[in-house]
């Protein structure tokens, strides 16, 4: 089947939708004006041939009961709707009182007969014999009427396929438009400065925003991936190249191979063991093979615990950490996994927030959801950082990431978490105002 553009196929079912109504349209016009003219034709004829009759009828009263010849010619005659027609007047006897013949006809087209009786009561009645040449009486009028239905009809086809033309090229555009952005982004041009402009239909306008929100989520997502590899790069390189050269300084004399200098090595080789297990803890979370050990749990006697071991922690470093928590929280949970949640956001807190700072653990039940938040006083988060905090190797401060360390999966682990136990986690913060990370899991009854 061959393959049209779109403007085609609007425009040619613009044309079939106008041939069809200039030749449909048309001849219903001249069918319903022809019946409507012969309707009216033979009502007129009707209504003149009764009046005939009642001239007759009182010209016999007028004359003392008898038909006069003379008089009968005198009505008939002068009147020219009669001329076609053959009228023979009979009296009450049946006899011709008079006959009026139509003059002969110059064409030869065949004869319509059309036999009527008018009732004169007990004077008598009129025979008329309507002689009608076929198509004669209403030819001139349903030519006329042809001649401009036709020429309507052709204006009308002339107009439909201009407007279709201009409606189809209007349709269209913004597909083609479309077409062309994707194949850009096909291309990998996925950030475009162009910005397609709104043809005020809706389904057109949200198709043409749908390519670009595309087009820009792809851009900000090879930007991330970019920034991932390099991110990855370094966390890799770094301990690699401390270990590297360590060991490579002790066989060439330089440094000695000293117990402190073995156990840099050892911490290093560490560092990279546990990036590595957090990468992969965060592929088996993401790609969802991991299987959780769920069980009920109350979520204020899990809590607590996590809290208290951190407490000595946030002691030693200047920094108060409290506790509000209801009861009645129970919840699904694969407490293992959970632990880690906790632990997570509690020593992000710890570690952005200053001396003489606070963090508070909250834990509520709000309908069907158990809340649980933690908050700090501490640097907070940029607006700008805020749609990408929870992604894999994100760092909004990369200058104060490299003292405080991190690997920069952290959130993206809590986040695989807590969606792994049908939850969800935000956070909301300002910069230089504090953050607090909240969690939403579902109430187990």
């Amino acid at each position: 089947m061959r393959n049209r553009s779109l403007r085609s196929h609007f425009l040619l079912l613009y044309v079939i939708l106008a041939v069809l109504a200039g030749i449909i349209v048309p001849a219903l016009s001249v069918y319903m004006s022809m019946n409507a003219f012969q309707a009216y034709q033979l009502q007129r004829r009707q209504t003149d041939l009764e009046s005939l009759g009642e001239s007759l009828s009182r010209l016999y009263d007028e004359e003392g009961g008898i038909w006069k010849r003379r008089r009968v010619m005198d009505v008939l005659h002068p009147a020219p709707q009669w001329m076609g027609m053959r009228i023979v007047l009979l009296d009450s006897s049946n006899r011709e009182v008079f006959t009026l013949r139509p003059a002969r006809s110059q064409n030869d087209r065949p004869m319509h007969h059309d036999y009527i009786n008018i009732s004169l009561g007990e004077r008598g009645k009129l025979e008329i014999d309507h002689r009608i040449p076929e198509g004669y009486s209403e030819h001139s009028f349903i030519t006329y009427l042809t001649h401009y239905t036709l020429y309507g009809a052709l204006i009308m086809i002339a107009v439909a396929c201009g407007l279709g033309y201009f409606v189809a090229g209007r349709l269209s555009r913004p597909v083609i438009r479309a077409i062309d952005r994707t194949k850009s982004i096909a291309r990998g041009d996925y950030d475009s400065e162009e910005k397609s402009p709104a043809v005020g239909i809706r389904e057109l306008d949200a198709l043409t925003k749908g390519v670009e929100d595309l087009g820009r989520s792809l851009a900000a997502q090879e930007k991330l991936r970019r920034r991932l590899m390099v991110d990855v790069a370094h966390a890799l390189r770094t301990p690699l190249t401390v270990t590297r050269t360590q060991i490579e300084a002790i066989p060439d004399g330089i440094l000695e191979p000293t117990p402190e200098r073995l156990t840099l090595c050892v911490n290093e080789m560490q560092r990279l063991a546990e990036l590595i297990g957090n990468i992969d803890v965060l592929t088996r979370l993401e790609g969802e093979v991991i299987s959780l050990n769920t069980e009920r749990t109350d979520m204020r006697e899990f809590l607590l615990p996590v809290v208290e071991s951190f407490r000595p922690v946030f002691a030693k470093e200047g920094i108060t950490l409290t506790e509000s928590l209801e009861n009645g929280c129970v919840c699904e949970v694969d407490r293992d996994n959970f632990r880690h949640v906790i632990d997570n956001l509690l020593s992000n807190a710890l570690r952005y927030t200053d001396e003489g700072g606070r963090v508070e653990v909250r834990l509520s039940r709000q309908a069907k959801n158990v809340i649980i938040s933690v908050s700090d006083t501490g640097i907070g988060i940029a607006e700008k950082d805020l749609p990408n905090i929870f992604e894999r190797f994100y760092r909004a401060d990369e200058s104060r990431a490299r003292v405080t360390g991190g690997s920069g999966v952290g959130l993206a682990i809590v986040k695989a978490s807590v969606e792994a136990h049908g939850g969800s986690i935000s956070v909301d913060s300002a910069k230089n105002k504090g953050s607090t990370f909240i969690i939403t899991l579902p109430v187990n009854a």
